[in-house]
């Protein structure tokens, strides 16, 4: 194992000492960058950071809706990133890799903006999008912010005394022209690639949003308003019909689509099931997860 904090000398181990993920640079570590986590943070960084996230899901769920040429501009940079050394790495989780691949993945999602026009965020994309996984996310999100993770790593790198070795050109999305711009910076570099930290208070090991979370935190909720109010919501669980393998998703989407504003309450109310979760992983979680111990700062 060769860590970040291992390969610049910092001398220290331990997430109590650090702003970052110190991740592993000889494998994937398999966090992922949870859009919510973002959304919820006060600090300047994910400030700013979500309001670039939401102006490219703004593009995008537009575009989708209006079925525009700009659908493929808007994946055009959005591939598979190995700077973070995050995610499943080797090119798992299949075909939403690549521009096309992803693009393929969200064709649906045309139709089911105009029927569910509250679809406006991009933990959207997790719950109405099958098989968009926490990998597919994480490196979008990277490529939308690579010019935010780039001057958080030239920020947090520079406080530990290393110096940038190279520049790099590299895409990221611009919220003042509502488009990809190709960029040029100072960076720093693992055997010729690009390095970037990810602020380790943006990371988790799964999110907390799905299919299935939505159905029985929200719309069971619902049901039982509607004239079920004696059951239990593990009777009304038990009592749907199962008439697919994808059932959960064809159940979430039939019942926002008859009441659009489901999803707007289940907007409201996952940050509340964020914090009662402990949404962001602990200095000695990750830990655990990097090193397998757990390091306490020295005084």
């Amino acid at each position: 194992m060769l860590t970040i904090s291992d390969y610049f000398n910092f001398g220290c181990k331990g997430h109590e000492n650090f702003n970052f993920v110190d991740v592993d640079l000889s494998d994937d570590t398999k966090l992922f960058i949870d859009p919510l986590l973002i959304e919820s943070s006060v600090d300047p960084w994910s400030k700013g950071a979500n309001a670039v996230l939401q102006s490219y899901m703004n593009c995008l769920f537009t575009a989708f809706r209006d079925k525009t040429p700009e659908r493929r501009a808007l994946l055009m940079h959005a591939r598979e990133q190995n700077a973070t050394k995050l995610g499943y790495g080797n090119g798992y989780n299949g075909k939403g890799k690549s521009p096309d691949g992803l693009f393929s993945s969200l064709k649906g999602l045309s139709e089911l903006i105009r029927k569910i026009p509250t679809i406006n965020k991009a933990s959207d994309l997790k719950v109405f999008v099958q098989k968009f996984g926490e990998d597919n996310m994480s490196d979008l999100i990277t490529n939308i912010l690579h010019l935010q993770l780039n001057e958080f790593t030239i920020q947090e790198l520079t406080r530990w005394g290393a110096v940038p070795d190279t520049q790099s050109a590299f895409w990221t999305w611009d919220l003042n022209i509502n488009r990809w711009e190709q960029v040029t910076r100072p960076c720093y570099t693992y055997r010729g690639k690009e390095l970037l930290l990810v602020p380790k208070w943006t990371v988790r090991k799964n999110y907390l949003f799905s299919v299935h979370q939505y159905l029985y935190t929200v719309i069971i909720d619902r049901i039982r308003e509607n004239g079920y109010e004696g059951w239990s919501k593990e009777d009304i669980w038990s009592n749907i019909p199962r008439q697919s393998d994808d059932w959960e998703y064809q159940f979430i989407v039939n019942n926002t689509v008859d009441d659009p504003t489901l999803l707007t309450k289940y907007h409201e109310r996952i940050p509340k099931h964020y914090k009662r979760s402990y949404g962001s992983m602990s200095d000695d979680d990750l830990d655990m997860m990097i090193y397998g111990k757990a390091f306490h700062k020295i005084a």
